[in-house]
C-alpha cells in the first residue's frame, strides 16, 4: 500500500545498514536513491560529454545500450542497488561517503546474450540520506 508520499513500502525499506555504510551491507535508503536518469542522460549515456562520451560508447559497443534506452538502464540499476550488498566505501570528506555497487546488466537486440558488471558509484552525504548517483560505466575488471 502506497504511503503519504505514494511509495510502496517493501521489506528492504526494514533493513538496518551502519553507519558509515559498509561493505556487504545494501545502500542505505536506497529506496529514495536519486539522480540515476539525469546522470545517465546528462553524462553515461552522452556520446557528446567529454569525459561521459566514452563510457557511452562501451554501452553502445558492448551492451547495444544508447541514449535511448535510458529508463532500461536505469531501472536495471536501480533494481541492482536494492539487492546488491557494496563492494567499496571510500570515505568522501564532507561528500560523505562513496559507496561501489558493481551490477550485472543485459544487452539489448543484438548482444541480448551479453551480461556485462557495470560500476555504480553513489554518494551518501551523511546518515539519513538517500543515496545519489555519482557514475555508472562498464567495468573492465573486477577484483
Amino acid at each position: 500500500m502506497p504511503d503519504r508520499r505514494g511509495r510502496v513500502s517493501s521489506a528492504l525499506a526494514t533493513i538496518v545498514v551502519s553507519w558509515p555504510p559498509e561493505i556487504g551491507e545494501l545502500l542505505p535508503n536506497v529506496l529514495d536513491a536519486y539522480n540515476v536518469r539525469e546522470k545517465l542522460a546528462d553524462y553515461s549515456l552522452n556520446l557528446e560529454h567529454a569525459r561521459g562520451g566514452e563510457k557511452a560508447d562501451g554501452f553502445a559497443r558492448v551492451l547495444a545500450i544508447n541514449a535511448e534506452d535510458l529508463d532500461y538502464l536505469a531501472d536495471a540499476l536501480l533494481r541492482g542497488a536494492r539487492t546488491i550488498p557494496i563492494s567499496a566505501v571510500r570515505k568522501r570528506g564532507k561528500h560523505g561517503v562513496h559507496c561501489q555497487v558493481i551490477v550485472p546488466v543485459r544487452g539489448l537486440g543484438d548482444r541480448a546474450d551479453r551480461v556485462a558488471h557495470v560500476l555504480t558509484a553513489w554518494e551518501v552525504r551523511c546518515d539519513g540520506d538517500p543515496p545519489r548517483l555519482i557514475t555508472a560505466y562498464l567495468a573492465t575488471t573486477l577484483g
